[in-house]
């Protein structure tokens, strides 16, 4: 196992309304070695807030969280971080985009233009961010990530603003890099085409407040077809779950008194 939240909740309060918002109630989850573990769900479920509590970003307020068998206590290069935006530096080149990941590190120019090579973007080392299209952004930010060497690689949307061929074409990027590395990934998506399509396993958030309502693990060799008898039935399940979760009904955000969880 390489990542864990035990009985973790977590509220996030206003103290000049003496109100908390209940993002996550009790969530226990447990993210194995090598999975691609897809989260879904709607607005509001919880699933940034799971994977910033995973990353080290925020700490539960109740319950615990851990990686590799230790309790999480911040931010780590093991736990690598792709959010939906690049967040590129304009000044700097490509490739100093990807080396300002490794301060501290040797062979950082090296390090760098290994990672670029396998995104794809070797011959974009010298250009600047305003050069690229979203893709090829979303692409650096991967490799900036992946130079790090994190044993879990955290994605948060990260293809949630890129029009649909080109998410398709970097979600076989994804996976093809995922293959080949064999890195553990948590995987945060509205998209439920793209869980099954890239997922070994989906892992289905409801809100007010935040909990894991089910989860699914899939068998299917990749490519997968979409038009395929079981991942058809599996999206019907999926969609109809979430069609009938609160937040369809537009049921308010959980609040509390600040009393507790």
């Amino acid at each position: 196992m390489t990542a864990e939240l035990r009985n973790v909740s977590k509220v996030f309060t206003d103290p000049r309304r003496g109100k908390g918002l209940i993002a996550l109630k009790d969530v226990s989850l447990k993210v194995e070695e090598g999975e691609f573990l897809c989260l879904v769900g709607a607005s509001g479920c919880g699933k940034s807030t799971t994977l910033n509590l995973l990353a080290g970003f925020e700490g539960p307020s109740r319950g615990e969280v851990f990686f590799k068998g230790e309790g999480v206590k911040g931010p780590s290069p093991d736990r690598g971080v792709v959010f939906q935006e690049s967040s590129l530096y304009p000044w700097m080149s490509v490739l100093e985009n990807v080396m300002f990941s490794l301060q501290g590190k040797e062979r950082k120019e090296e390090r760098a233009m290994e990672q670029l090579n396998l995104v794809g973007l070797e011959d974009f080392a010298h250009s600047r961010p305003s050069d690229l299209s979203g893709g090829m952004k979303q692409r650096v930010a991967i490799a900036r990530t992946l130079a790090m060497g994190p044993d879990l690689l955290l994605m948060d949307e990260p293809f949630g603003s890129l029009d649909e061929q080109t998410r398709r074409k970097l979600d076989n990027e994804v996976l093809k890099l995922w293959q080949r590395e064999r890195k553990t990934v948590v995987f945060v998506t509205h998209n439920i085409d793209e869980a099954l399509l890239l997922g070994t396993r989906i892992v289905l958030m409801s809100p007010s407040p935040g909990r894991i309502e089910k989860e699914w693990r899939i068998d299917e060799p990749w490519p997968r077809d979409l038009s395929d008898p079981g991942l058809v039935r599996m999206k019907e399940e999926i969609i109809n779950m979430l069609q009938a979760c609160p937040c369809a009904n537009g049921a308010p955000s959980a609040l509390i008194e600040l009393k507790g969880v």
